[in-house]
């Protein structure tokens, strides 16, 4: 949530973000942490970061959508953001993903594209607790 108040409002606004940080996580993790594709990163005993990546299968074929990608100001620029790309890219990999679904946040499309998504549509809104938060869609064939 911290990277959302402190990091994507710059890009978002106080508005998108109100409702998208601030919301209670709840339940939220616990399956995808038994499902083995979420990883945090941990800087002086503090979860400063998180990724998830859901792998399923769709139509015969292994897919994957990306569910976070998300960094504290206080590791950003230390490269654990492309470390937690590449983990959620190897175990895509492993699993013989044939194609990888997201839709990013403003603050984070330079950072998709570097990494080989592409836009798969216009730039949307999406009802994130209570807040429109704009998104574009994206996806990379594996």
């Amino acid at each position: 949530m911290r990277s959302i108040r402190e990091v994507c409002v710059k890009d978002h606004g106080e508005d998108e973000v109100r409702g998208w940080g601030n919301r209670p996580l709840g339940n939220r993790w616990i399956e995808p942490i038994k499902e083995g594709h979420v990883w945090v990163i941990e800087y002086h005993n503090e979860i400063h970061g998180v990724g998830y990546i859901r792998i399923y299968a769709e139509n015969g074929d292994q897919m994957a959508h990306i569910y976070g990608l998300y960094i504290t100001p206080d590791v950003i620029g230390q490269g654990l953001g492309q470390k937690l790309m590449n983990l959620m890219l190897d175990a895509a990999r492993t699993e013989k993903v044939r194609a990888i679904t997201l839709d990013s946040s403003l603050t984070a499309h330079d950072f998709y594209k570097k990494n080989g998504f592409k836009d798969s549509g216009p730039i949307k809104c999406t009802d994130i607790g209570g807040s429109s938060v704009r998104g574009y869609p994206m996806i990379m064939n594996l």
